[in-house]
């Protein structure tokens, strides 16, 4: 190799090497906290309680009460983690456990297919890592007990299987791979539909046509039987729900200068330099996950983890630009651009520390678990139901799940939800309830004054304002305590929590 080939090929083998670091650090952070037994997230509780449904028997999906509300997702992500469940028991670690496996599946996926892509696998090695580099962009958000892990997985594998398909059998696993993504997060009809269509209109017309069938397949028929096991809420919860809330204009710009210009400013212009070399496939597979993310993020309630299949589409791109059987001065500008990028991430967002609760997380955790406990009934975490349940209790509908119901404009479904607090609240069947503030009791009777009363006392007052909270999404932790009338002691019930 002369000079010349040597000094183009370095930034591409030096973005290799940044990205495997990038990868050790998010891999090590999610191994670090794995174990943490409580949530990481503040909806992680809904996942929990969703996994117990699924192994006692019960179904995901149903009339909306007080006690339980699913989160607005498809079955797919809940059953794995139930399987796993099954195993290790009902904790949080089998669900971080499903997410981590997905994401060390998306780092391999990516990197296979920037390497097919191009030709060369320091790029696709790159590629990976500089997904890696967003963990904490992302709000390290990759191995949280969500879905959105798993959902990458399996629409970055069926774009990889798409992409390279020339058999029938192939094509059909594409489109089993896209209706798993699907049923982990029905957001990815989009990236299924843009795929199929560019399959269609390529040489491989017969192959698309088999994908597009397959796909088509499990989609509706899965829709169909859950549909009718549920009697109709699994069409509502998933794709009713969310399409009745508003969306936020301010958004739309905050996709580019909240989210993605400040993460990955530098790579955008790796990905350019990649325009004329990606497939109509990955392209349009690449922008489907893009717009699958926009569209997330400027929904009312979207969140940082919507950027997750964007910032994996500008990697698969980057890694297309930096690769080449021979070095390019293409190649090295745009290798550059990325060990730039990984280095502004690094020293912008790392922060392992701040993403690993600490032992005085875990000692209040145990403190309010045990606290709960001591009620002797059912308590009504709203904002943390998994706690509840880590406390031996049978968990309440999580605020934000029952929000989404309370907001849309399904007036009988949020007339259900209503009714059954207000039935369990003038029973006074909660022994207590806690909020984090004052949203959480929205949908409650406005007479909850009648058969609750308010403690003056706040929760957590002596421990410091920034432990027990979530590291991802909302930071809430318990602050009141609602007891009922004529039962109970303030000030014996928060002495007891010390």
């Amino acid at each position: 190799m002369s000079g010349t080939s040597r000094a183009r090929r370095s930034p591409v083998v030096l973005a290799a090497v940044a990205g495997l670091v990038a990868m050790g650090v998010c891999v090590g952070t999610a191994a670090w906290r794995m174990g943490y037994p409580y949530a990481l997230e503040w909806l992680e509780g809904s996942s929990l309680a969703e996994v117990d449904r699924l192994l006692t028997g019960r179904p995901l999906y149903a009339s909306p009460t007080v006690d339980y509300v699913p989160a607005p997702y498809p079955p797919l992500y809940f059953a794995a983690s139930a399987a796993v469940a099954g195993v290790l028991g009902v904790s949080y670690l089998p669900l971080r456990l499903v997410s981590l496996v997905a994401t060390l599946g998306c780092f391999v996926v990516l990197a296979r297919l920037v390497q097919r892509e191009s030709g060369d696998l320091a790029a696709g090695v790159a590629a990976a890592g500089l997904y890696a580099a967003t963990y904490f962009a992302a709000a390290s958000w990759f191995d949280f007990a969500r879905v959105d892990s798993l959902f990458l997985f399996f629409s970055l594998a069926g774009l990889y299987a798409a992409r390279w398909t020339r058999r029938p059998a192939g094509a059909v696993a594409a489109g089993l791979l896209l209706g798993a993504a699907f049923l982990t997060k029905q957001s990815a009809l989009a990236e299924a539909v843009a795929i199929s269509v560019a399959v269609l209109c390529g040489r491989r017309r017969r192959l698309g046509a088999v994908l597009a069938v397959t796909f088509a397949g499990v989609a509706a028929l899965t829709t169909l039987v859950l549909n009718a096991m549920s009697h109709g809420w699994y069409v509502f919860y998933v794709f009713a729900v969310l399409s009745q809330h508003p969306l936020k204009p301010a958004a739309f710009g905050g996709f580019w200068t909240w989210y993605l210009l400040p993460a990955l400013g530098l790579a955008l212009g790796a990905a350019l330099l990649a325009v004329r070399r990606v497939s109509p496939v990955v392209g349009l597979g690449c922008l489907a996950l893009a717009v699958e993310g926009c569209a997330g993020l400027v929904h009312t309630g979207g969140a940082v983890n919507n950027m997750i299949p964007v910032y994996a589409s500008v990697a698969v791109l980057a890694g297309i630009g930096m690769g080449g059987s021979t070095p390019s001065l293409r190649g090295a500008v745009a290798g550059a651009l990325v060990v730039a990028q990984i280095a502004v991430l690094a020293a912008t967002t790392f922060a392992p520390g701040r993403m690993v609760p600490g032992v005085a997380d875990r000692q209040v955790g145990d403190r309010l678990r045990a606290w709960l406990a001591g009620f002797g009934g059912p308590v009504a975490v709203l904002s943390d139901p998994g706690l509840a349940m880590l406390a031996g209790l049978q968990p309440v509908a999580h605020r934000a799940a029952a929000a989404d119901v309370l907001r849309g404009t399904d007036r009988a479904a949020r007339a259900r939800l209503e009714e059954s607090i207000a039935r369990a609240v003038a029973e006074r069947r909660f022994a207590a309830i806690v909020v984090s503030r004052r949203a959480d009791l929205r949908g409650f009777p406005k007479d909850l004054g009648r058969h609750y009363h308010r403690c003056p006392e706040k929760l957590l007052a002596s421990v410091p304002d920034g432990v027990f909270r979530p590291v991802g999404g909302a930071p809430r932790r318990p602050s009141a305590l609602w007891l009922p009338v004529g039962r109970g002691s303030c000030s014996e019930a928060v002495r007891r929590l010390g």
